[in-house]
């Protein structure tokens, strides 16, 4: 049987990670919080975090390292919660996010993907040396390659990001399954040419009924119906 796509993408920071418990567990150690409070600065941080990382797109000034994205979230949050802390525990948390856990049934489903045969990558907004870190986390092998926001320049959802698999790897759109884990990624997505699949773990509605996912699916379980 021909196989259906040539190559599976993958975001990382939602679709093939929790963030929420991950970053509540990791503030909750560092800075000694209620789960409660720790959850919502989890919640705040991610916030500014990925806007500030949106204004990159439009600022003409080139694209902000996503570390450094990640630094003035954290410093908004610490601002809003009233926490001050020393430079060393700041870098302890912003190194925090190179160590966040899979979604449970992530690791089985990777495996599951690549005993199929398919070819798989990593497409995402963090940085190139941190996504290398991030793929360790899955296994030798999990990924055949791992493509950087950092290597187009600018941010998801610009289609530079989305080309990425054609631009390096040769492989149109039209032959890519992108599992996406965010309502704006499935926007970049669609809007780029590609069949997107959406791990929708909290049943959003679609950012743009237009640009809607091709599939979607409560957890990540839903791909290997596709497959």
């Amino acid at each position: 049987m021909t196989q259906p796509y040539k190559l599976i993408t993958f975001d990382v920071f939602s679709a093939l990670l929790d963030i929420q418990s991950s970053l509540t567990a990791i503030v909750q150690q560092t800075l000694g919080m209620r789960k409660d409070k720790a959850a919502a600065f989890s919640r705040t941080w991610r916030q500014v975090q990925m806007s500030r990382a949106a204004a990159s797109n439009s600022l003409d000034k080139g694209r902000m390292p996503f570390k450094d994205c990640t630094a003035i979230g954290l410093d908004y949050a610490l601002g809003k919660s009233g926490k001050k802390v020393d430079a060393a525990t700041k870098r302890k948390l912003v190194a925090g996010w190179g160590t966040l856990s899979p979604w449970p049934e992530a690791p089985a489903v990777m495996q599951a993907i690549k005993k199929k045969g398919y070819a798989t990558a990593i497409l995402s907004n963090g940085d190139q040396d941190q996504l290398d870190s991030v793929a360790g986390v899955f296994g030798p092998g999990a990924f055949d390659h791992v493509l950087s926001s950092e290597t187009a320049g600018f941010y998801k959802p610009h289609p530079s990001v989305y080309e990425l698999p054609t631009r390096v790897l040769g492989i149109g759109s039209k032959d890519i399954l992108h599992v996406a884990g965010g309502a704006g990624d499935v926007v970049g997505a669609i809007a780029y040419g590609m069949t997107c699949y959406w791990s929708n773990r909290t049943g959003d509605l679609p950012m743009d009924p237009a640009l809607g996912p091709t599939y979607q699916g409560k957890d990540l379980k839903g791909v290997l119906k596709l497959l």
